[in-house]
This record gives structure tokens, C-alpha cells and sequence, in this order.
């Protein structure tokens, strides 16, 4: 009876141990993945400074107060139109500045649309100036500082005109940037109803699996290249990053090895780069090559003092510029704002290329406009609109 009690004891204590060496074990496996996953963390999407982060976030708060005043006025998406969205620099700076057009159909609603703007823009917390360049019973036109930097240039005016309605929708081209991370959610994006371009990043732990994916879903692919930005290597591009002091020699070495990690690919477009594509040496060594190759190159505008689209044009290499990223800023509201603003520069252009990263709620923005692009634009391969 003892002995029995003794084994019955043995064995349960045989089964804690046993139980134990498993939670250990798991909390080991756990450890390694954890370390794994730091280890193959993605690089930073964007190069942005803490001066210009914040600034980004000031300028959304201008473009919500903007938004929501005409919302509150009553004037339809398809009446405003942004004229141009462009890239500009002032020390430790980055923005994009917007030109905005409005039209409304009645000279009453006018001089009251100005009114709720300078109203939402004057309760802003931030240091914001409306400087009125023209107020007029059928014109109105603000220019906006965010503390002496000019972001936005505004112009409402009485029209009754209608446009005719275009022959051919307008193109839209959306890049997704920065893959090679995450497999799944790459799949996630290739599994949309939209020919989306993918741009693929070298020597990432998936960089070949989602390039031979999105071949065999019939997407186009991209490099995207890393190239040296102002602040390196405190913000690093990653591996196969091109330097400004590099020869020939080695960056068509470097570029080379780059580009046999996606050997299908239709073009190339930077990662980072505000230091390299400033240089016109460095830039037409790196074009050269790829028009040597046949590829088309986009500049990703990280910098408002790129050489590289007017570089590629005197070459004359198949090249276009990136006019909207998506997703700077991940708030519902300002992922809204900005695919408002793919749209609304196709419709004035007759095209636009936008830039998304690998986020859920890109993703997820992306599913809530798949009706709308697919209606109201043809969402082509950014191939199509190089030159």
C-alpha cells in the first residue's frame, strides 16, 4: 500500500518535471523567435526628421480644418481639386505643399465658405498664418504658413461651369513600398482587386518569395533601391545601400548585386536617398545602368532638391515622380485625406501615382477604395505612365 502511494507520488512528480522542461522550452522558443523577429525588423518606410514629423502632423491639422470646412459648406469632393502637391525643403524641414482649388456654383456661399476656413484654421492649437491674397465677390485666395513655412495655397472661386465629362477615366498607379518583411501581409495586398506595382526591397528575409509571388499574380515588381539619405547611418536604408562616396566601380557593383535579387524586375524606384539623389554625378552613373537594362526609374520625392526625374529626362530613361504617399500618417482621417487626394490629382492631370507601405491599414484603406478606384479610374501598373 505504501509502495504504491510512493510510486503514484514518483510519477506525478516525474509529470511536473515533465510539464516544466516543456514550459521552459516554449519560453526559450518564444525568446529565439522574439530575438529572430528584432533581428529581421524592417528599416524606418520613410527617412523623416523629428522637426518634420511634427510638422507632417501640423499640416494634417490644416488639411482636416480645410476638409471639414467644405464638408460643412457643402461642397462636393469632385469640386475640389488639387492642382499640385510638391515636395519643398528649409533646413531641417520636409513637406509637401499643396495647391488647392474649389469650385462653387453661388457668389453667396463664397465669402461664407472663406469664413468657416479661417475660423476652423484660427482654432488650430499651432502656430498657422492666412495671409489673404485676394477676397473678391467671386474669387477668394489664401496663402498658409505653419509658423513661416508655406504649406498650402487655397483658391475658391464662383463657377457655374461644368466640365465635360473626359473621354478615358483617369490613371492611377499605386506603388506598395518596403516589401520583403512580411510575407503575409504581401499577400494580403496582391490578393485586391487592383493591379497594384510592388516594390520589393534586396536582401530581405522574404525579398525573392514575395517578388515570385507577385510575378505569378501578374503584378509588376520593382527594386526598391536603397540609396544614402542626409543623416546616414544614424537612418540607415539597409543592406545594398548605395553611398555618395562610392566610385563607379563599386555602386555598379552594388546596384548589380541588388538587382539579381529581383531579376524580373520592371523598373526601380529609391528607398530614402535625400543625400543621393541630390547628386547629378552620382545619379546619371546609377540611371545609366538601368536604361542600359531597359528599366524605368520613379523618383520617390524624399527630398524637394532631387535631381533624379530631370537626370532621367536629359537621358531620356523612361521616368515619372511620385505625387502621393498614402500613408505618412495612419489615422483613419488622414489616410482619407490623402487617397482624396490621389483622386482629385488624377481627375485634374489625367493621372497620379500614390506610394503606400506595408501597413494593415494601408491595407485596409486600400479595401474601402477598391469600388471607387475601379469605377471612377483605371488603376494601371506604374509602367504605364513613365513619360
Amino acid at each position: 500500500m505504501v509502495g504504491s502511494k510512493n510510486q503514484k507520488k514518483r510519477k506525478l512528480s516525474l509529470a511536473l518535471v515533465g510539464l516544466g522542461l516543456i514550459a521552459i522550452s516554449v519560453a526559450l522558443l518564444v525568446g529565439y523567435v522574439s530575438r529572430l523577429d528584432k533581428k529581421r525588423s524592417p528599416f524606418p518606410f520613410e527617412e523623416v526628421s523629428a522637426p518634420s514629423k511634427q510638422l507632417a502632423k501640423e499640416i494634417y491639422l490644416i488639411d482636416k480644418a480645410i476638409s471639414d470646412a467644405f464638408y460643412a459648406m457643402g461642397i462636393s469632393q469632385k469640386k475640389i481639386l488639387f492642382i499640385s502637391v510638391l515636395p519643398r525643403q528649409k533646413g531641417s524641414y520636409n513637406w509637401d505643399f499643396n495647391s488647392i482649388e474649389a469650385r462653387i456654383p453661388h457668389r453667396r456661399s463664397l465669402l461664407n465658405t472663406g469664413k468657416e476656413i479661417r475660423s476652423r484654421i484660427s482654432n488650430l492649437k499651432i502656430p498657422v498664418q492666412i495671409r489673404i491674397e485676394r477676397e473678391s465677390d467671386n474669387e477668394i485666395v489664401y496663402n498658409i504658413y505653419r509658423n513661416g513655412l508655406y504649406t498650402h495655397r487655397l483658391r475658391i472661386i464662383v463657377d457655374r461651369y461644368r466640365a465635360p465629362r473626359r473621354l478615358s477615366c483617369p490613371k492611377i498607379s499605386i506603388i506598395i513600398d518596403d516589401l520583403g518583411y512580411d510575407s503575409s501581409l504581401a499577400r494580403a495586398f496582391m490578393n485586391l482587386d487592383l493591379p497594384l506595382t510592388f516594390s520589393v526591397l534586396p536582401f530581405a528575409p522574404y525579398t525573392r518569395l514575395i517578388a515570385q509571388n507577385a510575378r505569378k499574380e501578374g503584378r509588376e515588381t520593382m527594386l526598391h533601391l536603397p540609396l544614402e539619405p542626409i543623416g546616414y547611418p544614424a537612418i540607415n536604408p539597409g543592406d545594398g545601400v548605395l553611398l555618395v562616396s562610392m566610385d563607379r566601380e563599386m555602386i555598379l557593383e552594388v546596384l548589380d548585386r541588388n538587382l539579381s535579387q529581383i531579376p524580373f524586375a520592371a523598373g526601380v524606384n529609391n528607398h530614402m536617398g535625400s543625400r543621393f539623389t541630390e547628386s547629378g554625378e552620382k545619379m546619371m552613373i546609377v540611371l545609366g545602368e538601368l536604361k542600359r537594362r531597359g528599366l524605368y526609374f520613379i523618383d520617390s520625392r524624399t527630398t524637394a532638391n532631387s535631381v533624379a526625374y530631370k537626370v532621367a529626362k536629359k537621358m531620356a530613361l523612361r521616368t515619372a515622380n511620385r505625387d502621393i504617399f498614402l500613408d505618412n500618417a495612419l489615422s483613419e482621417s488622414a489616410l482619407k485625406i490623402q487617397m482624396g487626394r490621389l483622386l482629385s490629382l488624377s481627375r485634374h492631370k489625367g493621372w497620379a501615382i500614390g506610394i503606400g507601405h506595408p501597413h494593415r491599414d494601408t491595407l485596409n484603406l486600400l479595401k474601402r477604395y477598391q469600388a471607387t478606384l475601379n469605377n471612377e479610374t483605371e488603376i494601371v501598373p506604374v509602367s504605364s505612365l513613365v513619360n
